[in-house]
């Protein structure tokens, strides 16, 4: 399907610098929920949403003659009406659609694309069931969990238990979980495993189900065995795996090899001979050498069955050196095969060049100690509070305006500071933090500007820069602010102020550029009322404030922060893979994470350290972990009861619609299905 087929046509214009009211009242009109804006000479110059408008009000902007230009998304992409759906990339909620020539023609919602992704996938699901439902061999459907999310009445009977009963159980629960995590992982198919079950001897074949690259399920097979499918499976399976062992040999070496039958058709290629040959292995296999490969003499080969060695053919304007031998059986020639060998010396001079830079490069950045910083791809949450905020920094990050950064201690401040400053324009220029409560007070003045030579004993020769000197022209982030001493804030201020500044022991005033990012877990207003801290200095910084939400406030931002927590730490620390079982998720929700993301990953490491086990159950949680959870539950029973009315009245609101009461009550579906099967509510 293409682009025009689902793109609203001729949708609703905006010029940039008309006002607010235009847009409230459009949106009011037409109740749209985006609009492109142009300039005056017809040109696409960014987006507006009613998500836009909102945020702007929330931030106290409530002028109504402020002009578009100052509030809508710029730089936006947009796409073609004769792109194919399956080929974009939707960056943004809703996309313009512009002709060859950049006139707008259209607008396409994400929403719209994900709608159609999900009519393809049902249909997909309804095939697979019907398919199963009618299938002799018994077919289980597992996701990445390892859970059971489909299974047939065969495999129910083999497996002694019935079809509802076994949705949503796992894998291990009815004993076919052997080889299945090597499966999730390598993404490795089997055939023919035969594994005694319920004193019945069967036959199970399983498969990965990817996702691009990566394994999102498997397929499982199940069939009674007898003793001649016994040896034929196990034929079968020896065959394949000579052959899978012959493959990966093929697949591994460096020579380019390509193998012909007496047709003079393409049966083979390697990965290797695709690169040599810069020819896909979609143009060779299945074709006709000659036509395939340029000046190929292979015909030849099996014509005359003389072997040819260390010859040179010149393929896409590339010389190589090749071989090329015929294949003999019984005294006959049934075939060819073409190895290509690397040998040019100009791409290995190239490559060796290219290889030096990079080693280089490495060596300096590990004598810069330079880490790469975080985007807000990295800040990972779906939740509305987490939301809110990334949506705001994302707004002020292209902005040279102060921020201040507020959340409580583990929440992820310093990766909003980096996010901030990797989408600014100061990117490319350094990116500087100071904890301001772990320098001494006596050295944060030096720390922060430096010390020229013999500004007191032990003062280094020459002097040294600060920080704001080594921050010149990038970004400044001083976490921890409400810990500077008084007399520093009066400095810190006149810098701000003036961006005039001098070394300690110094005469000469330094002027300097720095975009200013503070971060405190403490409340500064109160500090300021107990005279704590500077006033003056406190309206300075608080220009944008951006308030991290503890993990408490989006618990339902667990299960995405697992995913893309666990990966990392498992492979850091040098341990298999893990996954949590839903009732363990369940109870990691019900948790107060006093220490936030930092407390969450230290647990991370905890459990996967010290449980074995791929799958973490509730049962192997750590007891100061359950306990939590256990008192959590006794002292909340008011709590629990109002939550239960809670949902159910906005199901009843929704009118059944579960998607629809989910944001009613500000929750993910996922959440909201697990707290009616926890309350046993009846949603019909």
């Amino acid at each position: 399907m293409l682009v025009r087929d689902l793109m609203q046509e001729n949708p609703l214009t905006l010029y940039a610098d008309e006002h607010l009211h235009a847009a409230i009242n459009l949106f009011n009109t037409y109740h749209t929920k985006a609009i492109p804006i142009m300039t005056r000479e017809n040109k696409l110059c960014g987006i507006l949403t009613k998500t836009d408008l909102l945020i702007t009000f929330d931030n106290c902007n409530k002028n109504p003659h402020t002009t578009i230009d100052k509030i809508m998304t710029k730089n936006i992409v947009s796409v073609h009406p004769e792109d194919s759906l399956d080929k974009i990339k939707i960056l943004f909620r809703y996309t313009p659609v512009t002709d060859t020539f950049g006139n707008l023609v259209g607008l396409l919602g994400k929403a719209d694309v994900f709608n159609l992704s999900y009519q393809r996938m049902r249909r997909a699901e309804n095939a697979v069931k019907q398919l199963a439902d009618i299938s002799y061999s018994g077919i289980i459907i597992i996701d990445e969990k390892q859970i059971i999310t489909q299974i047939n009445k065969t495999a129910a009977d083999l497996l002694n238990t019935s079809i509802k009963y076994a949705v949503g159980h796992l894998a291990s629960d009815f004993s076919i979980e052997h080889g299945l995590t090597e499966m999730m992982q390598t993404g490795r198919s089997e055939i023919g495993l035969t594994l005694k079950i319920n004193n019945n001897s069967l036959i199970i074949s399983r498969a990965p189900i990817l996702a691009g690259y990566r394994v999102v399920g498997g397929i499982i097979t199940i069939k009674a065995s007898s003793e001649r499918e016994k040896a034929l499976l196990n034929q079968v399976h020896e065959q394949t795996y000579i052959l899978d062992r012959f493959n990966c040999i093929f697949e591994s070496i460096c020579q380019g090899i390509i193998a012909v039958d007496l047709d003079q058709k393409i049966y083979y290629a390697n990965h290797a001979y695709e690169d040599i040959m810069g020819i896909p292995r979609e143009n060779l296999i299945g074709h006709h050498v000659e036509n395939a490969v340029e000046n190929s003499r292979v015909p030849v080969v099996l014509h005359t069955g003389i072997p040819e060695f260390g010859a040179v053919q010149t393929v896409n304007e590339r010389k190589v050196i090749v071989n090329r031998l015929p294949i003999f059986k019984d005294g006959k020639i049934i075939g060819a095969i073409g190895q290509a060998v690397f040998k040019n010396i100009n791409e290995v001079e190239r490559l060796l060049k290219r290889n030096k830079q990079l080693i280089d490069t490495n060596n300096k950045k590990k004598t810069a100690n330079i880490h790469q910083l975080a985007t807000f791809e990295n800040i990972i949450g779906t939740s509305n509070a987490l939301l809110k905020a990334k949506n705001l920094a994302a707004k002020v990050a292209p902005t040279d305006t102060t921020v201040l950064i507020q959340g409580e201690s583990g929440t992820g401040k310093d990766l909003f500071a980096q996010a901030i400053h990797t989408a600014s324009q100061r990117q490319k220029a350094k990116f500087i933090a100071v904890n301001c409560a772990a320098i001494p007070s006596e050295l944060l003045e030096s720390e922060l500007f430096g010390y020229d030579e013999g500004a007191f004993t032990g003062a280094k020769k020459g002097g040294k820069k600060g920080k704001f000197e080594l921050a010149e022209g990038g970004t400044l982030f001083l976490d921890e602010i409400g810990d500077m001493p008084l007399n520093m804030q009066a400095k810190l201020l006149r810098v701000i102020q003036n961006k005039v500044f001098e070394r300690v022991g110094g005469e000469t005033a330094r002027t300097c550029d720095v975009r200013i990012i503070a971060a405190t877990n403490q409340n500064l207003q109160k500090l300021v009322t107990a005279g704590k801290f500077r006033e003056d200095l406190y309206y300075r910084l608080h220009v944008v404030c951006i308030d991290v939400p503890a993990l408490r406030m989006r618990k339902d931002d667990i299960d995405d922060l697992l995913d893309a927590l666990i990966p990392d730490i498992c492979t850091r620390l040098n341990v298999s893979a893990k996954t949590f079982s839903p009732e363990a998720i369940d109870i990691l929700k019900q948790c107060l994470w006093p220490g936030n993301i930092r407390e969450l990953i230290n647990f991370i490491e905890q459990i996967s350290t010290t449980v074995d086990s791929s799958l973490i159950r509730a049962k192997h949680l750590p007891t100061d972990l359950l306990g939590e959870y256990n008192q959590t539950l006794k002292s909340d029973t008011s709590i629990i009861d109002g939550e239960q009315a809670r949902i159910a009245k906005a199901i009843i609101d929704a009118n059944g619609n579960k998607s629809l009461a989910a944001k009613l009550l500000g929750m993910h579906r996922s959440t909201l299905y697990l707290k009616i099967k926890k309350y046993n509510l009846n949603t019909d």
